[in-house]
This record gives C-alpha cells, structure tokens and sequence, in this order.
C-alpha cells in the first residue's frame, strides 16, 4: 500500500516538473494600439516596400545560448513556425497595417524552447516566405529573455523588444537557370583555351 501511494506520488511530481517547462508566448502582437511590425523592405518588387506582411510570410523562433550574438549560432524552435497576419484578411496590408488589419504581426503560439528545460536563453524573429514568385527572409534584433520554469506560473512572453518586434524582410537573389548556364560555358570556354595555351 505504502509502495504504490510512493510511486504514484513520485508520478504526479514528475509530471508536474516535465510539463509546462521551458515555455514561451510566441508573438509580437500585444496591443490594439501597436504600430510596429514586420513589413517589406525598400526595393521589393512589386510595389511591396514599407508595406506590412500577411500569412504569405511565416515567423519562426530562434533560441541559443544567451552569450549569442548572431542568429547563425541559433536553432529553430521546432513547432514554432506562425504564418504573420494576427487577424483575418490580413494579406498585405498598407501603414498602419499592424492596427487595422494585424498585418506584420503573429501570435501568440505557445512553444517549447530547449526541450522543455527552462532557463534564459537568445532569442530572434526569423520571418521568411514567397510572394509573387520571390522569395523573402529577415532577421529581428537578438534579446534575452527566460521561459517558463514551471507549469504553475503564467508562460513567460518574448522579451519586450521581440514583443514590439518591427524589422524588415528583402528578396533573397537566386541566379536564374540560364545565368548559371551561361557562368559554366564561359568556366568550360576559359578552361579549353587555357589547355590550348599549355599545349
């Protein structure tokens, strides 16, 4: 009797430790009022600079060590991954895209960070996605912040500047087929002509 109120006691404990750690609030929309957000670089095709995204671009979580400076040395959240575009019909919307239609903003997602295991970590916005056949990706500000270290307390929001997160995204350049085919006959034209010039 005393055996199984021990394992069943050491359960309930593990079960209280193991869930609800290492939580965050996924998102940067937090106000009716905000007018900041995620929106199109200058020089975007299509007319798009300065105008906010919608759920054509997702937003994902990076988190590393909290001595990370650059979001290369940070990993994607897995099940972090939250189309932009708080409210709907948000697709594209012009200043302030944030207030009136939720354009530029996301959230909030609950996430898991580190696996669960609570603590303070780097945090950045990775927003990428395609829209009329280009192909856009941005990077906000890293912040510090910590999650939720137990399931009793209110998950942990992203750290303010994150919360307030207003960053642009640019087209990525990727060389057409041709332009590559054309770079490896002029490579393969250099290569005969230098074998001549050695013969």
């Amino acid at each position: 009797m005393k055996k199984s109120i021990f394992i069943a006691v050491l359960g309930a404990a593990t079960a209280a430790a193991s869930y609800g750690q290492g939580l965050i609030n996924f998102g940067n929309y937090h106000s009716s009022t905000q007018v900041n957000g995620i929106s199109y670089a200058g020089g975007s095709p299509g007319g798009l600079a300065g105008l906010f995204a919608g759920p054509e671009i997702t937003a994902y979580l990076l988190f590393g060590a909290s001595t990370d400076t650059s979001v290369s040395q940070m990993t994607v959240v897995p099940g972090s991954a939250t189309p932009l575009g708080f409210l709907a019909g948000s697709q594209i919307a012009t200043a302030p895209g944030p207030v009136s239609s939720g354009a530029g903003q996301f959230g909030p997602t609950l996430v898991s960070v580190n696996g669960g295991v609570p603590g303070t970590f780097a945090f950045a916005i990775e927003a990428t996605g395609t829209y009329q056949g280009h192909t856009y990706i941005g990077y906000s500000p890293i912040a510090i912040g910590a999650t939720s270290a137990s399931s009793l307390n209110p998950p942990a929001n992203m750290p303010a500047s994150l919360l307030d997160g207003s960053f642009t995204i640019a087209t990525t350049v990727v060389p057409e087929p041709t332009t590559l085919a054309l770079a490896g006959l002029g490579g393969l034209a250099s290569l005969v002509a230098l074998r001549r010039k050695q013969a």
